[in-house]
């Protein structure tokens, strides 16, 4: 490869995105943390209640703030107007969830240019034995679902822990407001043809949610919202 193609790639500009919504509790280690592998981090504070933004802001973060409580995927189409000029977009869930010095394994596809779009995968290699029963049935619903609208096999198709190749934003359409966001840019990326790499990812269960669906809610909702994204594209068909 020549040197100086390898020395853009090693020095590619990196932003992260962590969209929150009462994320007091771990928001500011969160950004902390990601700020050691990005050059900025974004956090969308989707309408929270509590101080999300003041500590993300206090930890370095620039914020962009909700006045109320839109979803997700608003959260996510806001950031991605924001990210012009940057070569990987990141994102990550502000609850703690993921572990941000991961990030390295997230983006070194893209920078091989082995990727347009990995996922973070916590099911990759199986569900392991701290997943609780209810996620098992429920995920893998959700990842057949996707599959079938997207015409992918990824593994964890609800993961919030993703990274994406700059010059590929402008394919994803957020069209879904909500969490049925996260399986609409699989169906966004490989209608795009976008290369689909998927990296394994750790995963922690007991930290603090903020959300106040139960579980089986939020996944009936969610499939809904696959099915509706799956009728529109036949549509266009």
């Amino acid at each position: 490869m020549d040197e100086g193609l390898l020395q853009n790639r090693i020095n590619m500009k990196i932003i992260v995105i962590i969209p929150a919504f009462n994320e007091q509790a771990a928001i500011g280690e969160v950004v902390k943390k990601s700020l050691q592998y990005a050059d900025d981090v974004l956090v969308v504070d989707d309408g929270s209640a509590d101080n999300t933004s003041e500590i993300a802001e206090n930890a370095g973060a620039s914020l962009l703030k909700h006045p109320t409580n839109f979803g997700k995927g608003v959260s996510l189409r806001d950031a991605f107007g924001q990210v012009e000029g940057y070569d990987i977009v990141v994102t990550i869930d502000g609850d703690g969830q993921h572990n941000p010095d991961e990030i390295p394994d997230l983006i070194k596809p893209i920078k091989q240019d082995k990727a347009d779009f990995v996922n973070g995968s916590r099911y990759l290699n199986g569900f392991d034995e701290n997943t609780p029963a209810y996620r098992r049935v429920g995920q893998t619903v959700l990842d057949i679902a996707t599959n079938i609208t997207a015409g992918t096999k990824v593994t964890d198709s609800q993961s919030g822990f993703r990274a994406f190749k700059g010059s590929t934003i402008s394919c994803y359409k957020f069209r879904d407001p909500g969490f049925g966001i996260e399986s609409e840019m699989i169906a966004d990326a490989a209608e795009n043809n976008l290369r689909i790499l998927e990296v394994p990812i750790t995963v922690k269960y007991d930290v603090e949610n903020s959300s106040t669906k139960g579980p089986v809610t939020h996944g009936v909702g969610v499939l809904f919202k696959i099915a509706k994204d799956k009728l529109i594209r036949m549509t266009k068909r």
